[in-house]
């Protein structure tokens, strides 16, 4: 049995000092493997609304931005060292949009590789594909009225290698002359 005695945890007749016990948690493994016909319940997305210009980071990975406000600047992490791969974002537009914009933080090195597929409103029946290519170099995704991106529109992107985003989703177009969501600085 375990028993704390003078800043010491004792198990049985060996006593172990606080720094000892800290440095076995730390080096614990962090990796849950499940197995097959495991089944995670009650976990959530974390969700977050954006109001105002940000930049995210590698722990917040995993999460849904709602772009509840029509300006908004939500910035990339670097991804030049390598260290982001897997890190992924999810982006919805539920305000009409002036100025919604997911861009990289080294707007000459790293790029988005992808495609975004766009529905038009006015023709329910038109469906196009925008395309992000190597070629392309477009370090931004901007939904900049309902003729780039109305209410609904959302994609995701997924660092998978130095420099190099993947990007995904489905835009919403409608009204006017639709227009590429994608752009270089």
């Amino acid at each position: 049995m375990a028993r704390a005695k003078g800043g010491f945890l004792t198990m049985g007749t060996k006593r172990i000092g606080l720094a000892r016990i800290e440095a076995l948690m730390e080096n614990l493994k962090r990796e849950i493997n499940f197995g097959a016909g495991t089944k995670l319940v009650g976990h959530r997305i974390p969700v977050e609304s954006v109001t105002a210009d940000d930049t995210l980071t590698a722990a917040e990975s995993g999460t849904t931005y709602l772009f509840t406000d029509a300006a908004a600047t939500l910035t990339l992490p670097d991804s030049g060292a390598g260290d982001l791969i897997g890190v992924t974002y999810t982006f919805v537009s539920i305000f009409t949009a002036t100025a919604q914009k997911v861009i990289c933080t080294d707007t000459t090195n790293e790029i988005l590789i992808g495609a975004l597929v766009a529905t038009d409103t006015d023709l329910d029946t038109t469906v196009r594909a925008w395309n992000a290519e190597v070629a392309d170099a477009y370090d931004f995704v901007l939904f900049s009225g309902v003729e780039t991106g109305a209410i609904g529109s959302t994609f995701t992107v997924t660092n998978y290698a130095a420099d190099r985003w993947l990007v995904s989703g489905v835009v919403i177009q409608e009204s006017g002359a639709e227009a590429i969501p994608f752009g270089t600085t």
